[in-house]
């Protein structure tokens, strides 16, 4: 029995989450708490168009992680001549959902991480079903839509914040701009 049940875990397929490739992003209005327009609701795609751009949509990510990702966002908008630029978007349930962004926030400041966005929407917020970002899994930490021309090029479900995870990120955005 437990070789069966053993089995069956590791052949369950893991949770999706996300745009598939080649699916097109929508506008939305999350609030900004840090980067280029801390004090906003700009929306991504409209702002920045048909740019190379990354959403890094978290749900229960260590903060950890999240400034890893945000110092990966922020080397390659600064490096970038495409103009890319990166968003990191966590999904709140709760006010102190909110406010520990804001904690996030200030390490980003503390790092100098200034062209990577820092943002939230409600849990309740249509842009999570447009995305298709997956809320119901408890296993879904983090969902990476990596977009060209407003169009995923690119899409990983709980992308680690190891070497090997963020050396992914690196390529899939350098494959893009």
């Amino acid at each position: 029995m437990l070789n069966a049940l053993l089995l069956a875990a590791v052949l369950a397929p893991a949770p999706d989450s996300g745009l598939a490739v080649g699916e097109a992003v929508t506008p939305f209005h999350p609030t900004h708490v840090a980067g280029p327009h801390k004090g906003t609701d700009a929306c991504p795609p409209c702002t920045y168009g048909d740019k190379p751009q990354v959403q890094i949509w978290t749900n229960h990510e260590e903060d950890e992680a999240t400034l890893a990702f945000a110092k990966v966002l922020d080397e390659a908008s600064k490096t970038s001549a495409k103009g890319f630029r990166g968003f990191i978007v966590n999904v709140a349930f709760c006010d102190g959902c909110v406010s520990k962004l804001d904690k996030v926030a200030a390490k980003m400041a503390e790092a100098k991480i200034e062209g990577a966005a820092l943002a939230y929407v409600r849990g309740t917020n249509e842009a999570i079903s447009n995305y298709k970002i997956n809320i119901v899994d408890s296993e879904v930490k983090n969902t990476v839509l990596v977009y060209s021309g407003k169009k995923v090029t690119a899409k990983f479900v709980n992308l680690k914040a190891d070497e090997a995870g963020l050396a992914a990120l690196k390529t899939a955005i350098r494959a893009i701009n």
